[in-house]
């Protein structure tokens, strides 16, 4: 009696799968049919590299680059030229000097803490300059996806398949005038 149940319990069990499998395989084709859900994709990467503030945006971060690394490397041979007189004296000398040489490692340490806010900095400017271009295609993506009916909007680079006409990387473009 106890495998009659077993049994009957596995056949519920199946049958609930089987239902359920049925169900999940064949609810996309029905959405499809009704024009429920609608998905596009867009090349994110290429409309951003594309627009003329992130040429700009490289252009201002190359040169507070080329500005934040002169200034440390100034501060570097400054520290090296303390370091190599300090050496130079010591060996004429044949003593070392404890102060001199605290001095020399907190200025050291200062060169360190500077760089690290100074690079803190530079990645604060960076988001600054790049949030506006993100708003800015974010929002020409979504007008087009309610424009045109899209419920959702991937990024080209992580789907899986799509075909062609779900792509609307040149509507943004369009929109954005961007050539």
């Amino acid at each position: 009696m106890s495998d009659f149940k077993g049994i009957k319990v596995i056949s519920r069990l199946l049958f609930m799968a089987l239902l359920l499998g049925t169900f999940f395989t064949s609810r996309p084709a029905f959405a499809a049919a009704d024009g429920a859900q609608k998905i596009g994709v867009v090349d994110y990467g290429r409309i951003f590299q594309m627009m003329p503030e992130t040429k700009a945006a490289e252009k201002s971060m190359q040169t507070a680059k080329a500005q934040t690394s002169q200034e440390l490397g100034k501060m570097q041979a400054s520290l090296q030229t303390a370091v190599q007189t300090y050496l130079q004296q010591k060996q004429k000398t044949g003593k070392s000097d404890p102060a001199q040489e605290r001095a020399l490692q907190g200025r050291e340490e200062n060169l360190r803490k500077v760089a690290a806010q100074k690079s803190q900095a530079l990645a604060q400017q960076e988001q600054s300059l790049i949030l506006p271009i993100r708003q800015k295609i974010d929002a020409t993506v979504a007008a087009i996806a309610k424009k045109e009916g899209y419920s959702m909007i991937f990024d080209k680079n992580v789907r899986v398949y799509g075909d062609a006409q779900s792509d609307i990387t040149y509507k943004v473009l369009d929109q954005l005038k961007i050539k």
